[in-house]
Formats: C-alpha cells, structure tokens, sequence
C-alpha cells in the first residue's frame, strides 16, 4: 500500500513541479525544473499502475469502514441473542426449582417418577442453555476484537495517507558533488529512521523515492594552477585505498604533495604538506652525478598507501625516502631516513650511478595476520659526518610494513666487503654499490626480480617469502661469467617466468624458468644466427601463453605469441608486409589482445587479436587514411593511455581534426569505437592522459587553454533516476 500510495504522489507531482524549488524563479532554476518536468514524462508508464494502486488504497479503506460497521451490527444482533439465552435459562432454572419442589412435596410415587423426569429434562436443557450462552459470550468477543483490530487499520491508513508528502533537494545521488542536480523525494513524514514526524520533509528511512538526473556524464573534478601548456601533465600516480583515490597533485602553491580525492570537489585535498615549499615533496629531482633522477612512486595495499618522496625542509634531503600514509595528515610520515656516516664519503669505487633513493615499490596488500607491506630496492646509509652512524650497505632488496621495526634489509645480495682510504686512515668495511634490484614481480609467495653482482653481472632472482625453502636464490647464471644476460622483462606467465636475457650466444632473446637453473632455457632463437638479437618486449600474458613483439631479422618487429615452447613460438601475423608494425599497448580484455600497430595504409591505428591470424584485425580506422590516431607523449606509460574496465577499452586518440585528441572507448567492434569526452569542444585537443577507475567513473587529466590541466571524470550518465527506496 505504501507504494502504490507513493507511485500515485509521483504521478500526482507532475502538475505541482513549477512551485517544488520554493519559488525561486531564475533561469538556473527554471531549466531544471523543466528538465524534471521532462523526466516525469518519462515514467507515465507506471501512471496507470499508480492509479490503479493508489484506488486499492481507498478501496481497502472503504472495506475497513464496511467491515468497521458490519461488526458493530453483528456485536449488537449478539447481545439480543444473549440476553435471550440468559432468559430462557432462567426460566428453565425457576421450573427446575419448582419441579424439585413438588417432588420433596409428594408422596405418590407416580407423580414422583413423572416429576423427576421432568428435572432430568429441564437440566438437560438448562446445560445447552449454557453451552448456548458461552457460544455466544465468545463469538461477542472475537467481534469485540475484530472491531479493535480494524480500528486500528482504519487509523493507520488514513495516518499513511496524512503523512504521505514529497520535498526536493539539491544534489541526486549517485551524481558528483560538483555536478548536481535537483531530485524529488517522496515518502512518508512520519519520523522513520532518524526522521521528524511532521517537520515537512521526507528524508533518511522515510524516503520511499528519488526522481532525479545528474546533469551531465564529464566534468572537473580537480582544478590545477592556471596557465601552463599542454605538456604540464596534471595529477598523476593515481591509487585507490579505502575508498578514496590517492594521487600526486600540484595546487601550485605547495608544489607536488599527496593528495586524496573522493571523486567529489569538496572532497578533493592535499593530505599533508611533506616537503615545505613550492618544491613539494612528490617532485621529480634530479640529483645529479652520481645520483640519477628520482621519480616519485605511490603504491596501496588495504589500509597504507606507500610513497617515494622527501619529507623535511628543503636542503636538508640527501634522497628520497620511503613514506606511509593512512590517508591523513597525522598518519603521513617518513619511514625510513638515510643515515650519515663518520668517515666523508667516496669510497675507492664511488656510488652506484642512477641511485636516488627507494624505488621500484611492490605492494603486499594485508591478508590474514599480515599487514600492509611493501618490497622495494633501497639503500640503508649514504655520505655525511655523523660519527655515530655507519657505512653504506649498498643498494638492496628491503621490506616494510610502515613501522620502524617492521622495516629491514631482506636480502643482502652483495656484502659489505669494500676499504677505502680518508685523511690517512683506512676504512672497512662498505658497500657503495648495491645489488640494485630492478623489474620486481610478485608470483605465489615469491618475490622475482634483477640483481648485479661482480660474479654474476645482472642476472634474475627469487626470494621465497615464506614457507619452506624460503631465502634468496639465483634462478641461473645465464650467461657464464660476470657480464651478465641483462634479464628484461620479467612476466609470469605458462606456469613460470618469462623474460628477454642475452646468453652471450644467441642474442637478446625469449628465455622461460620455473624458478631453478634446470627449467631455465631459451625458448627460441627467434632472430637465428650467432650474435643476433630479437629483442622481445611488450611481454604480456594471454591465458596460458605470452603475447609479445619481436623482430626475427625478416618481417621487422611484429606480434608473437608462445607457450614456452619452440615450436609454440610464432608469429601470429605479419601486419604491416613492407616493414615492422611496432605493436604496442599491449592489453588484454575478455580474451583479446588490443594493442595499436602500424601498417602503410592505415597509419598506427587500434588492432585485436585472438593468438590466429584470423582472429588478427584493426578494430577502426579512427584518423581515416595512412593518418595514425596513435598519441603518446614522451616519457608516459602505456597504462596511463590505455585502461580496460568492465568490458570496454578506453584510450587516447587523434581523429585528424573532427575532434583533436581526445578521450575514445571501444567494446572491440567498429561501430562500438567511439569518442566519449571532448574536454575542449571542437577540433582543440585536450590531450587527455593517465586514465585511472575509481568508484565505477573513469578519471583523467585534460587541458584547455583557459584552465590549464584539470582532473575529469566521465561515467555512464543514467539519466533520470528512480529508485526505490522500499525494503518490503
């Protein structure tokens, strides 16, 4: 009943809408009532129903009233019928007295048995007498009741009916806090939940409905300085943890700091200012030599975010530390500080060059007893003049859960064994070099990543996390000797690990492990020949098998796919026949392989594929002709420009003037390849990068000339909505 009687207020308020707004009359106003009167329009095909449902409401009224009336009858006919039965056995009782009377009286014994069957009927007749009244007596009860009980449902409706009302507000659920629009609620003011019984506005559990739209599918959710050029790229290094989006932002007075955002204006803020200044903490730096350039890293797991950056006040940093965060100020802080050292430092072989601080961050999200960590490459100690610290340990593989004790070297692959000489005095010992683990990658509770020795050169390695066996182990000395096969690539994939390594012999080519030196092997020589090299890279698991591109020294560099086997290593097509397609963006999405690659007619343009040259096609030819709607600034991930969510593909693309480059989606079909936003209308271009999900909306950064670089959404607009509060 309440729902039909809420279905008839909504049909009911499309005549009332003009005076919703409380009589505001500007034209911002006027638009949305008009758009609301529109949405109404919408739903007439749930009228009849309403009307239909809201006539049963009045209908069951009018049976309560009947029913009300009919037992107030029936209580009045049963009380005749009783005060009746209580008559009639009195009487019965007054003959039984005189009867038993005229019996004590009597002596003949005639008259005596004639007088006492008299009795024996008369009591006869007095018992169904009583059974009679008792009958009566209960049925006038359940009467008495029934009457209570449709009072009481009398009471109600017209109480349901009485409180039934509707109010608007300015913001519809679902839609983002900077973008909203009007919505009617309609329900009950009648104090459900944490309502007011009769303060005039349906709200919390009185809502029944909500008709509504969000006024559009894009906007901005975050603003950047002003001013700039396409090429200042916005926020960036996005993550979601707890329900809010993290990233690195740049509000142009306390340069690039952590920022949290819950896809909403007013809940977009700086988390803390780590490094005071203009600078910010989340900067990119250039250190120098020996030092290389720090780029910033964010990483979450369930309840810490992990960072790369500088915490203090500028001058004071020697490198980028690690940091953890819960998301608020009070709980942003510095982990781990590298130490100074007493001796001024050097050391006979210098410092690792491209070292700047913790980097190459691989989250542990929290599961069972163990929290949030993270693996990363760090260095414990570098130069200064505190006597009380140490020498470097060098460049090594290290692990934290966000706590000083949690925090520790975890596998020391080259030891400290180096002496160097200062002021006259020798020193030991040191390490200023570092194993400097790189590609790292997580499968089962191995860790897997690249370390350099002087014995080894740069080879890969596993360490075991846990469990038996567990340490540290050199997966094959690849190429013999201390030069090293420069493994690249690391990609989990056929129940092992691929990766590209130069075994000295066969060049740069595909090589597959299970974790130990015998599964270890070349997979094949793709470019055949001595000294030759394919160069695999775009490494991608497809399923049980490796989707990658390589040049075999014939076709150029195309796409190939294995199953860590020779003869299941091929060329899956040879795309562009007069040279190489260069595929890249490789990525997966419900069984297919979307990548763009190049051909003479087409341009680099958007392609599918299914592992079978068949199954191997351009998806659109999106900037018509031998133009390539292929964008990619320099120095920016494939990831950042090529995102897949729930079935469809968004990405960046030139259309060649129509729209610029702009924000494109495609199901994997021609006619379902599209452009969704165009941030700057017309033929401008937004350049829209780093693509990231949060909260089912897609998020990106967009420039235009007047704004500068600001942070966008777009999802799905649903437009009028109608949603059914109603649990029963």
């Amino acid at each position: 009943m309440r729902k039909a009687a809420v279905l008839m207020a909504i049909v009911m308020l499309s005549s009332i809408l003009a005076g919703c707004a409380g009589g505001d009359s500007d034209a911002e106003k006027d638009e949305q009532i008009a758009s609301l009167q529109s949405e109404l329009a919408n739903v007439t095909a749930q009228a009849d129903d309403a009307i239909a449902h809201a006539a049963a409401l009045d209908t069951t009224l009018s049976e309560a009233l009947v029913a009300l009336e009919k037992s107030n009858a029936d209580i009045a006919n049963l009380s005749v019928r009783l005060d009746s039965a209580e008559w009639h056995k009195a009487n019965l009782t007054n003959q039984l007295s005189e009867t038993m009377e005229q019996l004590n009286q009597t002596q003949n014994s005639g008259l005596m048995a004639q007088l006492e069957d008299q009795i024996t009927n008369l009591s006869a007749q007095i018992e169904d007498a009583d059974s009679q009244i008792t009958g009566l007596t209960s049925e006038l009860l359940q009467k008495q009741q029934e009457i209570a009980e449709l009072g009481a449902t009398v009471a109600a409706l017209q109480s349901t009916i009485a409180s039934l009302t509707y109010s608007t507000r300015n913001r519809v659920n679902s839609c983002p806090e900077d973008n909203p629009g009007i919505e009617i609620v309609v329900g009950y003011d009648d104090g459900s939940g944490a309502g007011s019984p009769g303060d005039g506005k349906v709200e919390y559990d009185e809502i029944q409905y909500t008709i509504g739209e969000c006024p559009g599918d894009s906007g901005v959710v975050a603003e950047s300085p002003a001013g700039g050029d396409a090429s200042d790229w916005g926020p960036s290094l996005f993550v979601e943890m707890g329900g809010n989006m993290y990233f690195a932002g740049n509000d142009g007075v306390h340069g690039w700091e952590l920022w949290r955002s819950d896809g909403t204006v007013g809940g977009t803020y700086m988390v803390k200012d780590l490094r005071p200044g203009s600078g910010g903490g989340l900067q990119v730096w250039d250190w120098g030599s020996p030092f290389g350039v720090h780029y910033p890293e964010i990483v979450a797991g369930n309840s810490k975010i992990f960072l790369t950056g500088f915490d203090g006040e500028p001058g004071t940093e020697s490198c980028a530390c690690l940091i953890v965060s819960d998301g608020t100020a009070d709980g942003t802080y510095q982990i781990d500080q590298w130490e100074n050292w007493g001796a001024a430092y050097g050391g006979e072989n210098g410092w690792r060059p491209g070292f700047s601080g913790a980097s190459q961050l691989l989250v542990l999200p929290s599961s069972g007893f163990l929290p949030d960590r993270v693996i990363y490459s760090n260095m414990e100690a570098i130069g200064g003049q505190d006597d009380d610290s140490h020498p470097p340990t060098g460049e090594e593989l290290w692990i934290s859960d966000g706590t000083e004790v949690g925090t520790y070297m975890l596998a020391n692959i080259v030891p400290e064994d180096e002496t160097w000489e200062y002021d006259g005095a020798n020193y030991c010992c040191g390490d200023f070099q570092g194993s400097a683990p790189r590609d790292l990658i997580k499968k089962g509770s191995q860790i897997w990543f690249t370390a350099e020795t002087d014995n080894y050169g740069r080879e890969l390695y596993r360490y075991n996390l846990g469990g038996i066996g567990g340490g540290l182990y050199l997966v094959k000395d690849v190429r013999s000797g201390a030069e090293g096969s420069n493994p690249l690539h690391v990609t989990s994939a056929s129940g092992g690990v691929f990766f590209s390594a130069d075994d000295g012999s066969w060049g740069q080519e595909l090589h597959y492990t299970q974790g130990d030196a015998f599964s270890t092997r070349l997979v094949k020589d793709i470019w055949p020949g001595v000294g030759n090299s394919s160069s695999p890279e775009e490494l991608t698991k497809f399923g049980q098998n490796l989707f990658f591109t390589a040049d075999d020294g014939e076709n150029g560099r195309e796409l190939w796919i294995s199953d860590n086997t020779e003869s299941g290593t091929f060329m899956v097509k040879d795309i562009n026949t007069n040279g190489s397609s260069n595929p890249n963006w490789l990525r997966v999405m419900d069984g297919v392989l979307y990548f763009m690659a190049y051909t003479e007619d087409y341009g680099r343009e958007l392609w599918r594929s299914d592992g079978t040259i068949e199954g191997t096609s351009m998806v659109k030819d999106i900037n018509s002709g031998s133009n390539s709607s292929f964008y990619w600034p320099e120095g920016f991930f494939y990831r950042e420009l090529f995102l897949e969510y729930d079935g469809l593909l968004y990405f960046t693309a030139d259309d060649g003037g129509t729209y610029g480059v702009e924000v494109w989606r495609t199901d994997g079909t021609s006619n379902g390849t599209e452009m969704i936003v165009d941030a700057t209308p017309g033929n401008e271009s937004s350049w829209p990068v780093r693509y990231t999900i949060y909260g089912g909306k897609l998020y990106f950064t967009a420039y235009s000339e007047d704004r500068g670089r600001d942070l966008w959404f777009y999802w799905d607009n649903p437009g009028p909505i109608v949603s059914n509060s109603e649990s029963s």
